[in-house]
Formats: structure tokens, C-alpha cells, sequence
């Protein structure tokens, strides 16, 4: 039931479609789309059935929230044989769930009904109470919408008994207000009093949890509908009178056939036996005459054979023959050619495994050139007591990078005697090596126009978006690559804290309270062009203890979780929101543990991760 309200709620527009025509992604959707089918043809070649399903998953999900229901649909269905193969119930019963969602969005309540009964077919394999009590509670829903209210309240009744077993007051709070409903239609009012008062028990007992929004769909049929539907059921059973009755005089009409022929056929053998009299003497007479000449015509026949078979045998051996030297020569031939082939294959395999692992070579040597480029932990402890840094790549270099340096008048790149301090969280387009030289040429950037004496957030992103345009020279070509990032500088002295933002926010906690800054909505580099005007500065005064988390968006738009939906922004900011009262280190280990949890086992990363936070005193 959990997920029945939460994904109609989320879902019910991209699927509100009235009929279903032909939908066209959007070219960025449908470019992703082709990576991940090639990426299924790959894993799948590979007998990878997870990851096959996985990115199925994510196809079917693209086309979902793209209004093509159908082609969801068969994306959907397209990953259960390969999660059968592994035994994966819990992903083929969500995906079940979410092929009934469809087809309840849809007004198909009999198609939905058929899946969500798949769906706990596979809750009951998984042997978890809590899993088959919200399987039979989304299965009785619909029957109550179908106003089949005696079938769903033996469901629900079930359901009930596995929440009691297991102790889980929601599927009880469920089962009970969902019960009560039905009773209450039956008339049944001391049965929907008794489970009233369930309900509302349970109801105190999920009051410190998080309210899920309660979603009823009444969908009923028409009275004309019913009467429709109860004339077919007539018509038809008149039909199967009709065609048993009509069986009946066939039947009749055939014991009439076969004894009108009977009669004929005795009356002919009677003429028979009349004829075969006269016949018998003329027969005798020509029998003579016929065995001569018979047995002249045996001989005839027993040379032409003897001859024939001769001839017939010693073209046979030849043509034989020669179909057994050509075969010979034949597979002479194709065994060389393959021999030749699989040489030659054995060459290209050996070439293309020592390109790799030159290829793994650079990258990890490249991986080290960026480690040494970017500043240590115990660096930023230095000017924050309290802070952490938060960052896992993709792959084995990334586009996420951090920055921070002191503003000072010093040359010295950490001046521990200086007033201000600039940091930012940046993250380039792509992932992987593109990345990484694009954090590179930004990190430079960086330096060099703060070591220019510019230390207002907006300015500095103003020349960082002109620098990268220049350093790829995106005036002349059709490079479009970028980075989004939120940029500070923190002044010590006056306390307060300066923020400016290519796309990206900033969130910061003060005493418990959370507040989030956006950032502009131009990226550094891109399409954009030239920009003249500062990105905004927005000023914060420091009273307090404040936190101040700077990110990516890469822990926001990762997928996990028990229905393999994306973190989100709002999840993310109350995540901080309630690890802020914690030591940097404490929120670092939150954060890494969290990800693991959002994760598990069927889902990989999909993008480079950063998140920086430290507390201004």
C-alpha cells in the first residue's frame, strides 16, 4: 500500500495520457536510452542478468516519465525472466507493482488487478510478513474499487493477521481503516467500529513517523456498463444452446445418411452376385490367355530391370564419388581458412588486451596526478576545526573537484595568518578522464584569478566561465562542455561568509534551522557565451555556530532504495539538516554509510560524489 500512494501521487501526470500514441523523447532522453541498450546487449552477452535488469530498469523508467506507458510497460516485463534467473523477487515484485501503477493510471483495473496479484506472488516467495501484508493490501484495494468489497475484505483480513505477526503497526493501521471502510458498505456498523478503532490505535502508534499521503482512486462501473456486460454472458450462453442443438440435427441427419447408404449398399451387392454369374465364364476364359501373356511380359520386365539397376548402380558410385571428393576438398579448405581466423583473432585479442592495460595504466597514473593536485583533508582543518570532505569518484579519476586556498596579500599558497578563505565544490561535464582534464584546467584557473587580487564570489565565476571558454576555445568550436559550482569565501575578520553559484546551491545550518541559497542558472563554460555581468554574491553574517555544506549532484541523482528512485535534493537537504549536532568526521561517516544503505546490492554508482562541509565559528 506504501508504494501504491506514493508513486500514483509522484507519477499520475507523466502517465495521465488519453490515448497512446506514438511518444518522441526529448533527444538528451533518448540518447541515454541508446547507451543503456547497448550497455543490456553488452551484459547480456556477458550472462550479466543483474546488471541487464538494471538497465532495462532505468529504460522503463525514462519512457514512464515520458508519457509512453506502453513501452514502459515492455521494458518492465523485459527484466523478469532475467530477474527469475537470479531469483531477485524483491526487484520483480516492484517491478510487477509498477506495471499495475501503469495500468491503474490507465483505468485498466482488470490488467492492474492480474499484476498486483504477480506482484505478491512474488512477496510470498520472498517469505516476508511485512512484504505479502502490503501486497494484499494493494490487491484489496482495487477489488474495493471494483466494489468487490467481500473479496477484499478476506484479503485485508490476511493482511491483517501477517501485520499482528510481524508487529508492523502500518500494514495494521492499513488493513484496519481499509476494513472498516468495507464493513461499513456491507452495513455491517459493529464490525466497522471495532476496526475504526484499530485504525485510530494504530494510527497514535505511526503518529512520530513520516505521514504517508493516503491515495484512493473510486473507480466504479457504470450501470450501463453492467447491463453490457450481463447481455454478452446471455448472448453467449444462447449461442452454446444453439450450437448444441444444431450438433443434434447433424448427429440425426447422419444415422439418416448412413442407413439410406446401407440400403444401397445391399441392393448393389445383390446386382453383384447377379453379374458375377455372367461374369465368371467370360473371365475363365480370358484368364488363359492373360497368364501367357503375363509371363511373357515378367520376362520382359526382369531384363529391363537387371539392366537398368546396373546402370543405375555404377552412376551412382561415380556421382558419389564425386561428392565425397568435393566435400573433402571443401572442408580442406574451410579447416585452413579457420585456422587462418582464428589466428588472427588470437592477434587482435592479444593487441586489444595490452591497449588496455595501457590505457589502465594511464588512467591510474592520472589518477595520481590529480590526487596530488587537490589539497588534503588536514589542510582545510587547518582554517575549520570542525570540517570534512566527502569524495568518491565514479571511476578511477573524476570530474567533481574541490578547491579552497587563503586570500591573502602573502604569496604563499597556505597563509595560516590570513583573514579570508576561499572554497568551493565544482562539478565538470562528464565523469572519468574528460572529467578529470576539465578539473584540471579549472583547479588552474582558480588560482590564477584569485592570485589577480578578485576575491568576490560573482567575479570569480564570472572570469572562471570566460577563462574556460578561452582554454577551449568554445567561440571558435562546438565544445560545450562546463562545470557547475558553488563557490565561498569566508571572512574571518568581519564573520561572514560570501556565496555565489553556477547552477548548484548552498545549504547551511544555524542552531537547527536550514536554510538553501540558490545558485544562478548559467553553468561555468557551456553554451552561454562571454558573460559580462557578475554571477550574484549573496552575503551571510555569522552570529553562531554555523554549518555550511557545499556539493555535486551526484549523491541527488543517484538511484537506490527499495523502488529505485533518486535521492533527491529535499532528502538530501534534511539528511544534513539531521547530522549538523555531529563532529565533521561523524557527518563524513553518515554520509558514506548512507550511500551504502541507499545502494545495496542491485544498484551501482552513476556519477562522481563530493560533498564539503565545515563550521564557521
Amino acid at each position: 500500500m506504501q508504494h501504491l500512494f506514493l508513486f500514483l501521487s509522484v507519477l499520475s501526470f507523466a502517465l495521465n495520457t488519453k490515448s497512446q500514441e506514438i511518444v518522441t523523447l526529448p533527444k538528451e532522453k533518448q540518447d541515454e536510452v541508446d547507451k543503456y541498450n547497448e550497455l543490456i546487449t553488452r551484459y547480456k552477452q556477458a550472462n550479466n542478468a543483474q546488471q541487464a535488469a538494471f538497465y532495462l530498469n532505468k529504460i522503463a523508467f525514462i519512457y514512464w516519465g515520458n508519457s509512453a506507458p506502453k513501452e514502459a510497460i515492455k521494458y518492465f516485463q523485459e527484466t523478469i525472466p532475467l530477474n527469475e534467473k537470479i531469483g531477485n523477487y524483491n526487484d520483480i515484485k516492484a517491478v510487477y507493482s509498477n506495471i499495475a501503477l501503469i495500468y491503474t493510471d490507465l483505468d485498466k483495473l482488470d490488467q492492474s488487478l492480474e499484476y498486483f496479484y504477480k506482484s505478491l506472488d512474488a512477496r510470498r516467495k520472498m517469505n516476508s510478513k511485512t512484504e505479502i501484508g502490503a501486497g494484499l493490501i494493494d490487491v484489496a484495494y482495487i477489488h474495493m474499487v471494483l466494489n468487490q468489497t467481500e473479496k477484499a475484505i478476506s484479503l485485508l483480513e490476511e493482511a491483517y493477521e501477517m501485520g499482528k505477526s510481524s508487529n508492523n503497526p502500518r500494514i495494521m493501521f492499513n488493513s484496519s481503516k481499509l476494513l472498516a471502510t468495507c464493513y461499513d458498505r456491507l452495513g455491517n456498523l459493529n464490525k466497522a467500529r471495532e476496526y475504526s478503532g484499530y485504525s485510530a490505535t494504530y494510527e497514535q502508534q505511526l503518529a512520530t513517523e513520516t505521514k504517508e499521503k493516503e491515495f484512493e482512486q473510486k473507480v466504479t462501473k457504470s450501470q450501463e456498463q453492467l447491463i453490457f456486460e450481463k447481455k454478452e454472458r446471455e448472448n453467449q450462453e444462447k449461442i452454446m444452446k444453439l450450437q448444441q442443438e444444431l450438433a443434434k440435427v447433424k448427429q440425426d441427419s447422419l444415422k439418416v445418411i448412413v442407413s439410406t447408404k446401407q440400403d444401397s449398399l445391399n441392393r448393389a451387392q445383390e446386382l453383384a452376385q447377379l453379374r458375377e454369374g455372367q461374369l465368371t465364364l467370360i473371365k475363365r476364359e480370358k484368364e488363359l490367355s492373360d497368364i501367357k501373356n503375363k509371363e511373357q511380359q515378367a520376362r520382359n520386365r526382369i531384363q529391363q530391370i537387371v539392366i537398368y539397376s546396373a546402370g543405375g548402380f555404377l552412376l551412382l558410385m561415380v556421382i558419389l564419388a564425386l561428392i565425397i571428393f568435393k566435400n573433402y576438398k571443401d572442408k580442406k579448405k574451410a579447416n585452413e581458412l579457420l585456422s587462418l581466423q582464428n589466428t588472427e583473432i588470437q592477434k587482435q585479442r592479444d593487441h586489444i588486451q595490452r591497449q588496455n592495460e595501457n590505457i589502465s595504466k594511464s588512467i591510474n597514473y592520472a589518477q595520481g596526478i590529480q590526487k596530488a593536485l587537490l589539497p588534503t583533508q588536514s589542510s582545510l582543518a587547518t582554517y575549520f576545526t570542525d570540517s570534512f570532505i566527502f569524495f568518491r569518484p565514479r571511476d578511477i579519476v573524476s570530474g567533481d573537484y574541490y578547491w579552497f586556498r587563503p586570500i591573502s596579500n602573502s604569496k604563499e599558497e597556505f597563509d595560516h595568518s590570513t583573514d579570508k578563505f576561499a572554497i568551493s565544490a565544482i562539478d565538470c561535464t562528464g565523469h572519468g578522464v574528460p572529467g578529470a582534464f576539465l578539473s584540471m584546467i579549472g583547479y588552474n584557473l582558480l588560482d590564477e584569478i584569485v592570485s589577480k587580487g578578485i576575491h568576490t564570489p560573482g567575479t570569480i565565476l564570472k572570469e572562471l566561465n570566460n577563462g574556460v571558454r578561452k582554454a577551449l576555445r568554445q567561440d571558435e568550436t562546438d565544445n560545450r562542455d562546463g562545470m557547475d559550482m558553488a563557490l565561498c569565501v569566508v571572512d574571518f575578520k568581519n564573520k561572514t561568509v560570501e556565496f555565489a553559484g553556477a547552477k548548484n546551491p548552498m545549504v547551511y545550518v544555524s542552531e537547527e534551522e536550514v536554510f538553501r541559497i540558490r545558485g544562478d542558472k548559467e553553468s561555468i563554460g557551456g553554451g552561454y557565451g562571454v558573460i559580462e555581468n557578475d554571477f550574484t554574491t549573496h552575503k551571510i553574517t555569522v552570529e553562531k555556530p554555523t554549518w555550511f555544506y557545499l556539493f555535486s549532484d551526484g549523491f541527488i541523482d543517484q538511484f537506490g532504495g527499495a523502488d529505485g528512485r533518486k535521492f533527491m535534493i529535499k532528502s538530501f537537504v534534511e539528511m544534513l539538516a539531521s547530522i549538523s549536532i555531529l563532529q565533521g568526521e561523524q557527518q563524513r561517516e553518515m554520509l558514506k554509510n548512507t550511500l551504502k544503505d541507499w545502494l545495496g546490492t542491485q544498484f551501482q554508482q552513476v556519477d562522481d560524489i563530493l560533498v564539503v562541509g565545515f563550521r564557521v565559528e
